[in-house]
């Protein structure tokens, strides 16, 4: 980005056209960083909470020592599993923070670590716990001929890199000059998005049905002899296995389940299965939907049995840079279940994934009575009161806890909530390298930006409140390797070297290089398997996995008392719930209930009208609007909008309709946030009908 300063602050925020990754382009969140540094909402000291209920000012050395000493006056009393860490999407844009945090967070011996993964992509993990993981590398997007995009939309979202999509950086440019070089684009979504709006191949299956669509496309690869034989027969144990369980979703059961032409599903699955090269990838779009788990693991399989995979030989992938190689072989790291031996929670027994426990037990951790009841939460870079499903009780479980600390640079839900916010620098007040980001860039790039502005006087890097709360805690803090002296810190530019220490760049070269850091190829290629894994294969259809297939294909009607279905929506002016609250940036500045044109019309409600969503869960009062991208059936709305203050008028959050006690899988906890069944009807005057 190139910022015009005057006087101190942000004035305007402009695109870095030799940039060589964005080439200038930017987006409306972005744009507006002057507002989200300045704004009036923007905390310029730590706050604490009085007794009434109100927040005053507090120098964040002194909040620091008071929740050490809190901290460890419930440690003392019962246990260091009382304590838990929520780590929210935001705390990855600054490359300290997580590291940081984790580091503390360790010293307090607790086990109780939740993230906003366990809240909407954890299915990625089970699929790798339940699987395996080949390991020479996925194929990319700059040469691939096909790619399949389920359930996510990166011409908003601008989201994906290895996660859940094929670029991040100018997206609607990126996918328009692949199609042009011949790439066939496929896109899974019941709505017809931004992204679908530009693809070859546009599948519009009924929202909650995407683990019979894949499996029908499997079918139809499978059928036809489309897989890649010999990666199958030197990495997988049981195709056969897999095949027999689709041999029954057949393209017309899927149009039966899904509503998708079965000629379509035939066409999709022919061109994607006689693609050269490219992968099928996800987002939130699958993995916070019913049979999640499953959904993702049907995903996986359709790149498996295509080989969609570096083999030995070719060029590894080489993007790191500030960050540690690790070099890349033709072999399978076999499915490890870690999870079936990790932690286990006295919340229906769920396990730790990964070293963590699903958010969606959360609230169950704190509200249920027990021993090991959290008690103590610190909250970095999320805002958990209004990403948790089941809101009221989320809400609930928020109020109740002893002590809650949240750090944020404004007063969010979760703020609002805590006894003390601690106010933190905001992303140009501080020194950052983008190691963090590196499986996001589509080159070998890394870059350094110093400070560009001057914080404000009271407020503290990230990094630097959690190293000062474990000084006051008495727990040293390891970091790099190397234990950290609070009494002598070392400068973020100084921590920042610390990380790179293993990459290919040395630190200065990255530091003079004002536009970034283009690296070169390293020359690394995909090793042969060695003796040890030779003989490992990926498992595309274990017990598990076969009975949630089952269930998928036999699920129950729908309830005639919710009709429709509540998808959840990206929009550009925001990531979750940062963004919503800057004037002018979000249109119209509220969450509407979108439909089909008909839809509308059958209900009797016109564009503009107030309308009352009611789900299971809850219910949420909202303004219809019409929306022809959207199939019959379906509602769109989007998600982490509303606020706990009566006076700012945001829009409605759609956890008020969602739950924990139906549709929950198994092994994650993860609970159905979207295709989440619902009912609309014009909403009657008074506050009842008020989410």
């Amino acid at each position: 980005m190139l910022l015009d300063v005057e006087d101190g602050r942000i004035a305007r925020v402009l695109g870095d056209a030799h940039h060589p990754i964005s080439a200038g382009y930017t987006c409306p969140k972005g744009r507006r960083g002057g507002d989200l540094g300045h704004g009036p909402d923007r905390l310029t000291t730590s706050m604490r909470r009085t007794a009434d209920g109100t927040h005053e000012p507090v120098p964040v050395a002194r909040a620091t020592v008071e929740v050490a000493d809190r901290l460890r006056a419930i440690v003392d009393r019962y246990g260091p599993d009382a304590v838990a860490l929520f780590m929210g999407t935001q705390q990855n844009f600054a490359a300290l923070t997580p590291p940081m945090a984790r580091a503390w967070f360790k010293g307090t011996g607790s086990h109780k670590l939740f993230s906003t993964m366990t809240i909407d992509q954890s299915a990625k993990w089970v699929v790798a716990e339940r699987m395996g993981t080949y390991l020479g590398g996925r194929q990319r997007f700059e040469d691939a001929d096909v790619w399949l995009l389920a359930g996510t939309n990166p011409v908003v979202s601008g989201n994906g890199g290895d996660g859940d999509g094929a670029v991040v950086q100018n997206p609607s440019v990126t996918l328009r000059a692949a199609r042009d070089r011949g790439l066939r684009l496929i896109v899974v979504d019941p709505r017809r998005t931004e992204t679908a709006a530009l693809a070859d191949i546009h599948l519009a299956p009924k929202p909650g049905t995407d683990a019979v669509l894949l499996a029908g496309l499997l079918h139809v690869i499978l059928a036809e002899g489309l897989h890649d034989g010999g990666f199958c027969g030197r990495h997988v144990a049981d195709l056969p296995a897999l095949a027999s369980a689709v041999s029954g979703v057949t393209p017309a059961l899927v149009q039966d389940v899904c509503g998708v032409p079965s000629d379509r599903v035939r066409e999709a699955a022919r061109v994607f299965a006689r693609g050269r090269r490219g992968m099928a990838t996800s987002g939130t779009g699958l993995c916070m939907g019913p049979h999640s788990n499953l959904a993702e693991h049907l995903v996986a399989a359709l790149n498996v049995v295509c080989g969609r995979y570096l083999r030995e030989g070719e060029r590894a992938d080489d993007r790191a840079v500030l960050t540690r190689h690790v070099p890349a072989r033709a072999e399978v790291a076999p499915p490890a279940r870690a999870y079936e031996s990790g932690f286990r929670s006295r919340v229906g027994g769920v396990r730790a994934i990964r070293g963590e426990l699903p958010s969606g037990i959360l609230a169950d951790e704190i509200l249920e009575p027990g021993p090991d009841r959290v008690r103590a939460l610190v909250v970095s870079g999320g805002n958990p009161a209004a990403a948790l499903p089941d809101r009221a009780k989320a809400l609930r479980a928020l109020e109740s806890l002893d002590l809650l600390v949240c750090v944020d640079p404004r007063m969010s839900d979760t703020a609002r909530l805590a006894h003390y916010v601690i106010a933190p620098t905001t992303m140009y007040e501080r020194a950052d390298h983008t190691a963090i980001m590196e499986p996001f860039f589509p080159r070998r790039f890394a870059q350094f930006t110093p400070a560009v502005v001057t914080p404000p006087p009271g407020v503290v890097d990230d990094w630097r409140f959690f190293l000062g709360l474990a000084a006051a805690s008495g727990q040293p803090l390891k970091f790099a390797g190397r234990i950290l002296d609070p009494a002598a810190p070392p400068s973020s530019e100084q921590m920042l070297a610390m990380t790179a220490e293993r990459g290919r760049v040395p630190f200065a070269d990255l530091v003079a290089a004002p536009h970034g850091h283009l690296a070169g190829d390293s020359g690394a290629v995909v090793g042969p398997a060695t003796e040890d894994a030779a003989g490992h294969r990926l498992q595309l259809l274990p017990d598990d996995v076969r009975a949630e297939l089952r269930a998928a294909l036999t699920e129950g009607a729908v309830d005639p008392r919710f009709p429709l279905s509540l998808v959840v929506r990206r929009i550009r002016e925001s990531v979750n719930s940062t963004g919503i609250r800057v004037p002018g940036l979000v249109p119209g500045a509220t969450n509407p209930a979108r439909m089909h044109p008909r839809d509308l019309a059958d209900l009797g409600v016109t564009d503009g009208q107030q309308v009352t969503v009611r789900s299971a869960s809850g219910r949420v009062r909202a303004t219809a609007r019409a929306d022809g991208t959207l199939a019959r059936g379906v509602v769109s709305m989007t998600h982490c909008f509303g606020s706990l203050d009566p006076d700012d008028d945001v829009g409605v959050n759609v956890n008020e309709l969602t739950g924990t006690d139906t549709g929950v899988q198994t092994i994650n906890a993860m609970p159905t946030l979207t295709a989440v069944p619902v009912a609309v009807e014009p909403a009657t005057e008074g506050r009842g009908d008020e989410g």
